[in-house]
Protein backbone atom coordinates (compact mmCIF):
# COMPACT_ATOMS: atom_id res chain seq x y z
CA UNK A 1 0.00 0.00 0.00
CA UNK A 2 1.06 3.60 -0.49
CA UNK A 3 1.63 5.86 2.52
CA UNK A 4 -1.34 6.65 4.69
CA UNK A 5 -2.72 10.17 4.29
CA UNK A 6 -4.61 12.19 6.87
CA UNK A 7 -6.37 15.03 5.04
CA UNK A 8 -8.27 17.89 6.65
CA UNK A 9 -11.74 18.25 5.17
CA UNK A 10 -13.93 21.28 5.39
CA UNK A 11 -15.60 20.99 8.76
CA UNK A 12 -12.24 20.03 10.17
CA UNK A 13 -13.18 16.45 9.37
CA UNK A 14 -10.06 14.36 9.21
CA UNK A 15 -10.92 12.21 6.21
CA UNK A 16 -8.73 9.17 6.40
CA UNK A 17 -7.60 7.63 3.15
CA UNK A 18 -4.51 5.90 1.92
CA UNK A 19 -2.61 2.79 2.72
CA UNK A 20 -0.40 1.83 5.58
CA UNK A 21 3.32 2.08 5.21
CA UNK A 22 4.73 5.51 6.00
CA UNK A 23 4.23 4.99 9.73
CA UNK A 24 4.64 1.72 11.60
CA UNK A 25 1.86 -0.70 10.61
CA UNK A 26 0.18 -2.66 13.38
CA UNK A 27 -2.56 -5.28 13.54
CA UNK A 28 -5.55 -5.34 15.87
CA UNK A 29 -7.75 -8.39 16.36
CA UNK A 30 -11.37 -8.38 17.46
CA UNK A 31 -13.89 -11.24 17.26
CA UNK A 32 -11.65 -13.18 14.87
CA UNK A 33 -11.19 -10.31 12.40
CA UNK A 34 -7.85 -8.63 11.72
CA UNK A 35 -7.55 -4.88 11.24
CA UNK A 36 -4.54 -2.93 9.96
CA UNK A 37 -3.82 0.37 11.72
CA UNK A 38 -0.79 2.57 11.97
CA UNK A 39 1.11 4.13 14.83
CA UNK A 40 1.83 7.79 14.23
CA UNK A 41 2.09 10.85 16.41
CA UNK A 42 -1.29 12.19 17.44
CA UNK A 43 -3.26 9.05 16.52
CA UNK A 44 -4.45 6.14 18.61
CA UNK A 45 -5.76 2.64 17.91
CA UNK A 46 -6.26 -0.14 20.41
CA UNK A 47 -8.62 -2.88 21.61
CA UNK A 48 -10.06 -2.43 25.11
CA UNK A 49 -13.22 -2.73 27.20
CA UNK A 50 -15.79 0.06 26.94
CA UNK A 51 -19.36 0.20 28.21
CA UNK A 52 -19.30 -3.50 29.04
CA UNK A 53 -17.88 -4.90 25.82
CA UNK A 54 -14.62 -5.37 23.97
CA UNK A 55 -14.17 -2.77 21.24
CA UNK A 56 -11.72 -1.14 18.83
CA UNK A 57 -10.88 2.42 19.85
CA UNK A 58 -9.76 4.86 17.14
CA UNK A 59 -8.68 8.48 17.33
CA UNK A 60 -7.31 10.22 14.24
CA UNK A 61 -6.88 6.78 12.75
CA UNK A 62 -8.52 4.18 10.57
CA UNK A 63 -8.68 0.41 10.83
CA UNK A 64 -8.63 -1.43 7.49
CA UNK A 65 -10.30 -4.83 7.47
CA UNK A 66 -8.16 -7.72 6.29
CA UNK A 67 -10.71 -9.18 3.87
CA UNK A 68 -11.48 -9.61 0.19
CA UNK A 69 -12.77 -6.61 -1.73
CA UNK A 70 -16.56 -6.33 -1.63
CA UNK A 71 -19.02 -4.61 -3.97
CA UNK A 72 -22.60 -5.55 -3.07
CA UNK A 73 -22.30 -5.72 0.68
CA UNK A 74 -23.92 -5.41 4.10
CA UNK A 75 -22.11 -3.51 6.86
CA UNK A 76 -23.16 -3.62 10.51
CA UNK A 77 -21.47 -2.09 13.51
CA UNK A 78 -22.10 -0.26 16.73
CA UNK A 79 -20.11 2.74 17.82
CA UNK A 80 -19.86 4.92 20.90
CA UNK A 81 -18.33 8.39 20.73
CA UNK A 82 -15.97 9.18 23.58
CA UNK A 83 -17.11 12.83 23.47
CA UNK A 84 -19.96 14.73 21.73
CA UNK A 85 -17.56 15.92 19.05
CA UNK A 86 -15.84 14.44 16.03
CA UNK A 87 -16.37 12.47 12.85
CA UNK A 88 -17.03 8.74 13.06
CA UNK A 89 -17.70 6.43 10.15
CA UNK A 90 -16.69 3.93 7.52
CA UNK A 91 -15.10 3.83 4.10
CA UNK A 92 -16.40 1.13 1.75
CA UNK A 93 -15.89 0.08 -1.85
CA UNK A 94 -12.60 1.82 -1.22
CA UNK A 95 -9.44 2.06 -3.26
CA UNK A 96 -7.41 3.46 -0.38
CA UNK A 97 -4.34 3.92 -2.55
CA UNK A 98 -6.04 6.39 -4.90
CA UNK A 99 -8.50 7.89 -2.41
CA UNK A 100 -11.59 6.80 -4.37
CA UNK A 101 -14.23 5.48 -2.00
CA UNK A 102 -17.75 5.66 -0.63
CA UNK A 103 -18.06 7.07 2.87
CA UNK A 104 -20.63 7.42 5.63
CA UNK A 105 -20.00 9.24 8.89
CA UNK A 106 -21.75 10.88 11.81
CA UNK A 107 -21.03 14.23 13.45
CA UNK A 108 -21.87 13.86 17.17
CA UNK A 109 -21.42 17.62 17.69
CA UNK A 110 -24.26 18.16 15.19
CA UNK A 111 -26.68 15.80 16.96
CA UNK A 112 -30.24 16.67 15.95
CA UNK A 113 -29.10 19.04 13.20
CA UNK A 114 -29.59 18.52 9.43
CA UNK A 115 -25.94 17.55 8.97
CA UNK A 116 -25.73 15.09 11.88
CA UNK A 117 -25.07 12.35 9.33
CA UNK A 118 -23.37 12.38 5.95
CA UNK A 119 -23.01 10.12 2.92
CA UNK A 120 -20.43 11.22 0.38
CA UNK A 121 -18.00 9.93 -2.19
CA UNK A 122 -14.31 10.77 -2.17
CA UNK A 123 -12.77 11.21 -5.62
CA UNK A 124 -9.01 11.17 -6.06
CA UNK A 125 -8.67 11.91 -2.35
CA UNK A 126 -10.96 14.97 -2.44
CA UNK A 127 -14.06 15.07 -0.23
CA UNK A 128 -17.42 16.12 -1.68
CA UNK A 129 -19.73 17.08 1.19
CA UNK A 130 -19.72 20.72 0.06
CA UNK A 131 -20.91 19.60 -3.39
CA UNK A 132 -23.62 17.12 -2.42
CA UNK A 133 -25.51 18.00 0.76
CA UNK A 134 -29.13 17.25 -0.09
CA UNK A 135 -31.67 15.12 1.82
CA UNK A 136 -30.33 11.92 0.21
CA UNK A 137 -26.91 12.67 1.66
CA UNK A 138 -27.32 14.40 5.05
CA UNK A 139 -30.15 13.82 7.53
CA UNK A 140 -30.83 14.87 11.13
CA UNK A 141 -30.85 12.33 13.94
CA UNK A 142 -29.91 12.21 17.61
CA UNK A 143 -26.34 11.06 18.29
CA UNK A 144 -25.72 10.88 22.04
CA UNK A 145 -22.12 10.37 23.14
CA UNK A 146 -20.92 7.46 25.29
CA UNK A 147 -23.82 5.30 24.17
CA UNK A 148 -23.78 2.45 21.67
CA UNK A 149 -25.41 3.48 18.39
CA UNK A 150 -26.13 0.81 15.81
CA UNK A 151 -25.46 1.42 12.10
CA UNK A 152 -26.35 -0.80 9.15
CA UNK A 153 -25.48 -0.12 5.51
CA UNK A 154 -26.82 -2.16 2.60
CA UNK A 155 -25.06 -1.34 -0.69
CA UNK A 156 -26.34 -3.13 -3.80
CA UNK A 157 -25.54 -1.97 -7.32
CA UNK A 158 -25.39 1.80 -7.34
CA UNK A 159 -27.81 2.25 -4.42
CA UNK A 160 -27.54 2.06 -0.65
CA UNK A 161 -29.73 2.19 2.44
CA UNK A 162 -28.17 3.53 5.64
CA UNK A 163 -29.81 2.78 8.98
CA UNK A 164 -28.84 4.59 12.19
CA UNK A 165 -30.47 3.42 15.42
CA UNK A 166 -33.74 2.35 13.77
CA UNK A 167 -33.08 -0.90 11.91
CA UNK A 168 -36.52 -0.95 10.24
CA UNK A 169 -36.45 2.26 8.20
CA UNK A 170 -33.36 3.66 6.45
CA UNK A 171 -32.34 7.08 7.70
CA UNK A 172 -30.66 7.79 4.36
CA UNK A 173 -31.45 6.24 1.00
CA UNK A 174 -28.70 6.83 -1.54
CA UNK A 175 -30.28 6.57 -5.02
CA UNK A 176 -26.92 6.80 -6.75
CA UNK A 177 -23.65 5.76 -5.13
CA UNK A 178 -21.33 8.22 -6.79
CA UNK A 179 -18.43 5.80 -7.13
CA UNK A 180 -20.73 3.48 -9.09
CA UNK A 181 -20.87 -0.29 -8.93
CA UNK A 182 -17.30 -0.61 -7.70
CA UNK A 183 -15.78 -2.99 -5.19
CA UNK A 184 -13.01 -2.40 -2.71
CA UNK A 185 -11.71 -2.35 0.82
CA UNK A 186 -13.53 -1.57 4.06
CA UNK A 187 -12.29 0.59 6.92
CA UNK A 188 -13.52 2.09 10.17
CA UNK A 189 -12.34 5.57 11.09
CA UNK A 190 -12.68 8.24 13.75
CA UNK A 191 -11.24 11.71 13.96
CA UNK A 192 -11.57 14.86 16.00
CA UNK A 193 -11.93 18.53 15.33
CA UNK A 194 -8.62 20.41 15.69
CA UNK A 195 -9.85 22.40 18.69
CA UNK A 196 -11.22 19.21 20.33
CA UNK A 197 -8.14 17.02 19.97
CA UNK A 198 -8.05 13.63 21.62
CA UNK A 199 -11.65 12.57 21.05
CA UNK A 200 -12.43 9.32 19.26
CA UNK A 201 -14.84 6.40 19.06
CA UNK A 202 -15.25 2.77 20.04
CA UNK A 203 -16.51 0.15 17.55
CA UNK A 204 -18.00 -3.24 18.40
CA UNK A 205 -20.28 -5.95 16.97
CA UNK A 206 -18.73 -5.36 13.54
CA UNK A 207 -19.92 -7.54 10.66
CA UNK A 208 -19.01 -6.98 7.01
CA UNK A 209 -20.21 -9.48 4.39
CA UNK A 210 -21.23 -9.89 0.79
CA UNK A 211 -24.91 -9.21 0.09
CA UNK A 212 -27.13 -12.20 -0.57
CA UNK A 213 -30.41 -12.69 -2.43
CA UNK A 214 -32.22 -11.98 0.85
CA UNK A 215 -30.79 -8.47 1.15
CA UNK A 216 -32.86 -5.69 -0.35
CA UNK A 217 -32.79 -1.94 -0.96
CA UNK A 218 -36.07 -0.64 0.50
CA UNK A 219 -35.49 3.10 0.90
CA UNK A 220 -36.93 5.83 -1.29
CA UNK A 221 -35.43 9.16 -2.31
CA UNK A 222 -36.48 12.34 -0.54
CA UNK A 223 -38.48 14.80 -2.62
CA UNK A 224 -36.21 17.51 -4.00
CA UNK A 225 -36.78 20.55 -6.18
CA UNK A 226 -36.34 19.95 -9.93
CA UNK A 227 -33.13 21.19 -11.49
CA UNK A 228 -33.52 24.75 -12.79
CA UNK A 229 -33.86 25.45 -16.49
CA UNK A 230 -30.72 26.64 -18.17
CA UNK A 231 -28.40 24.56 -15.99
CA UNK A 232 -25.22 23.70 -17.89
CA UNK A 233 -24.56 19.98 -18.25
CA UNK A 234 -20.85 19.81 -19.13
CA UNK A 235 -17.68 21.85 -19.13
CA UNK A 236 -14.16 21.76 -20.55
CA UNK A 237 -11.59 21.49 -17.74
CA UNK A 238 -7.89 22.33 -17.95
CA UNK A 239 -4.93 20.59 -16.38
CA UNK A 240 -4.32 21.61 -12.74
CA UNK A 241 -1.96 24.37 -11.72
CA UNK A 242 -1.02 26.21 -8.53
CA UNK A 243 -3.44 28.89 -7.34
CA UNK A 244 -0.46 31.20 -6.89
CA UNK A 245 -0.18 31.31 -10.71
CA UNK A 246 -3.29 33.52 -10.69
CA UNK A 247 -1.63 36.33 -8.77
CA UNK A 248 -1.75 39.57 -10.77
CA UNK A 249 -3.56 37.78 -13.64
CA UNK A 250 -6.25 40.03 -15.11
CA UNK A 251 -6.23 38.51 -18.60
CA UNK A 252 -6.06 34.83 -19.50
CA UNK A 253 -3.45 35.55 -22.14
CA UNK A 254 -0.93 35.53 -19.31
CA UNK A 255 -1.88 32.08 -18.00
CA UNK A 256 -0.26 28.99 -19.52
CA UNK A 257 -3.12 26.63 -18.56
CA UNK A 258 -5.49 28.57 -20.83
CA UNK A 259 -3.73 27.01 -23.81
CA UNK A 260 -5.02 23.53 -22.93
CA UNK A 261 -5.24 20.62 -23.18
CA UNK A 262 -8.88 20.31 -22.06
CA UNK A 263 -10.97 17.45 -20.68
CA UNK A 264 -14.75 17.33 -21.20
CA UNK A 265 -16.45 16.80 -17.81
CA UNK A 266 -20.21 16.09 -17.48
CA UNK A 267 -21.94 17.41 -14.35
CA UNK A 268 -23.34 15.16 -11.62
CA UNK A 269 -27.06 14.45 -11.30
CA UNK A 270 -27.47 17.60 -9.18
CA UNK A 271 -25.85 19.79 -11.82
CA UNK A 272 -22.47 20.21 -10.10
CA UNK A 273 -19.21 19.49 -11.90
CA UNK A 274 -16.94 17.56 -9.51
CA UNK A 275 -13.58 18.85 -10.70
CA UNK A 276 -11.68 16.20 -8.76
CA UNK A 277 -12.91 13.64 -11.28
CA UNK A 278 -10.42 15.05 -13.78
CA UNK A 279 -7.37 15.13 -11.51
CA UNK A 280 -6.08 14.62 -7.97
CA UNK A 281 -4.57 17.55 -6.09
CA UNK A 282 -0.81 17.15 -5.89
CA UNK A 283 2.23 19.40 -5.63
CA UNK A 284 -0.02 22.32 -4.61
CA UNK A 285 -1.76 22.20 -7.99
CA UNK A 286 -5.22 22.94 -6.60
CA UNK A 287 -6.72 25.04 -9.41
CA UNK A 288 -8.26 24.30 -12.82
CA UNK A 289 -9.91 26.37 -15.52
CA UNK A 290 -13.55 25.51 -16.28
CA UNK A 291 -14.64 26.72 -19.73
CA UNK A 292 -17.75 27.02 -21.86
CA UNK A 293 -18.82 29.22 -24.76
CA UNK A 294 -22.07 31.02 -25.54
CA UNK A 295 -22.93 31.86 -29.16
CA UNK A 296 -25.60 34.42 -30.07
CA UNK A 297 -26.91 35.57 -33.47
CA UNK A 298 -27.20 39.17 -32.28
CA UNK A 299 -25.85 41.15 -29.33
CA UNK A 300 -27.92 40.46 -26.22
CA UNK A 301 -27.80 40.25 -22.44
CA UNK A 302 -28.33 37.32 -20.07
CA UNK A 303 -27.81 36.68 -16.38
CA UNK A 304 -25.57 33.81 -15.32
CA UNK A 305 -26.01 32.30 -11.86
CA UNK A 306 -23.21 30.15 -10.48
CA UNK A 307 -21.84 28.38 -7.42
CA UNK A 308 -18.37 27.12 -6.64
CA UNK A 309 -16.03 25.66 -4.05
CA UNK A 310 -13.74 27.00 -2.74
CA UNK A 311 -12.51 30.14 -4.58
CA UNK A 312 -13.09 31.52 -8.06
CA UNK A 313 -11.85 34.02 -10.61
CA UNK A 314 -14.23 34.46 -13.52
CA UNK A 315 -13.08 35.62 -16.95
CA UNK A 316 -15.27 36.69 -19.90
CA UNK A 317 -13.47 36.74 -23.25
CA UNK A 318 -10.21 36.54 -21.35
CA UNK A 319 -10.80 39.49 -19.02
CA UNK A 320 -11.22 39.12 -15.26
CA UNK A 321 -14.73 40.21 -14.21
CA UNK A 322 -15.29 38.56 -10.81
CA UNK A 323 -13.36 37.07 -7.90
CA UNK A 324 -14.93 35.34 -4.90
CA UNK A 325 -14.33 33.15 -1.87
CA UNK A 326 -16.89 30.56 -0.74
CA UNK A 327 -14.57 28.49 1.45
CA UNK A 328 -15.85 27.02 4.71
CA UNK A 329 -16.29 29.82 7.28
CA UNK A 330 -15.07 32.46 4.81
CA UNK A 331 -18.23 34.56 5.25
CA UNK A 332 -19.23 33.84 8.85
CA UNK A 333 -18.61 31.17 11.45
CA UNK A 334 -21.68 29.19 10.33
CA UNK A 335 -20.97 29.34 6.60
CA UNK A 336 -20.44 25.80 5.25
CA UNK A 337 -19.39 26.62 1.71
CA UNK A 338 -21.87 24.28 0.03
CA UNK A 339 -22.36 24.85 -3.70
CA UNK A 340 -25.55 26.64 -4.74
CA UNK A 341 -26.53 29.11 -7.46
CA UNK A 342 -26.10 32.10 -5.16
CA UNK A 343 -23.82 34.41 -7.19
CA UNK A 344 -24.58 36.15 -10.49
CA UNK A 345 -23.00 38.21 -13.23
CA UNK A 346 -24.47 39.85 -16.31
CA UNK A 347 -23.29 38.38 -19.61
CA UNK A 348 -23.13 41.15 -22.18
CA UNK A 349 -23.06 38.88 -25.20
CA UNK A 350 -21.85 40.11 -28.55
CA UNK A 351 -23.00 38.67 -31.87
CA UNK A 352 -20.96 35.53 -32.32
CA UNK A 353 -19.12 33.64 -29.60
CA UNK A 354 -18.38 34.66 -26.00
CA UNK A 355 -16.02 32.55 -23.87
CA UNK A 356 -16.57 32.17 -20.13
CA UNK A 357 -13.77 30.66 -18.04
CA UNK A 358 -13.81 30.07 -14.29
CA UNK A 359 -10.55 29.45 -12.42
CA UNK A 360 -11.67 27.32 -9.45
CA UNK A 361 -9.35 26.61 -6.51
CA UNK A 362 -9.83 24.02 -3.77
CA UNK A 363 -8.71 23.82 -0.14
CA UNK A 364 -10.94 21.09 1.34
CA UNK A 365 -14.52 19.82 1.41
CA UNK A 366 -15.30 19.77 -2.30
CA UNK A 367 -13.91 21.04 -5.60
CA UNK A 368 -16.81 22.03 -7.78
CA UNK A 369 -18.55 24.44 -10.14
CA UNK A 370 -22.16 24.90 -11.19
CA UNK A 371 -23.67 27.39 -13.62
CA UNK A 372 -27.02 28.40 -15.11
CA UNK A 373 -27.61 30.74 -18.04
CA UNK A 374 -31.13 32.12 -18.04
CA UNK A 375 -33.39 32.10 -21.11
CA UNK A 376 -31.23 30.26 -23.61
CA UNK A 377 -33.59 30.93 -26.51
CA UNK A 378 -31.46 32.10 -29.41
CA UNK A 379 -28.25 30.97 -27.70
CA UNK A 380 -25.97 27.99 -28.29
CA UNK A 381 -23.82 26.56 -25.48
CA UNK A 382 -20.69 24.60 -26.36
CA UNK A 383 -17.58 23.32 -24.58
CA UNK A 384 -15.30 22.21 -27.44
Amino acid sequence: MIPFRLCLAATALFTLVGGLGAARAETLELDGARWSVEAQEGSDARVEEFLGRKAIYLSRNQAVLDAADLGDMVIEYEYAASHPSGFIGVNFRADLDSGNLEQFYTRPHQSGEPDATQYMVMVNGVATWQLHAGPDEAVATDLPAQEWIRVRIVAIGDKADIYVGDMETPLIHVPHLRRGEASGQFALYASDRPWMAGTGAYFSNIAVRAATADDRIIGVSKVTDPLPEGLLTQFAVSKPFAESDLENIYDLAGLAAANGPWTILPVEDDGIANLARTTPIADRKNTVLVRFRVSADTATHRMMQFGYSDRIRLFVDGALVYAGNAQWRSRDHRFLGTVNLEDSIALNLKAGETEIVAAVSESFGGWGFKAQVENQDGLRISVD
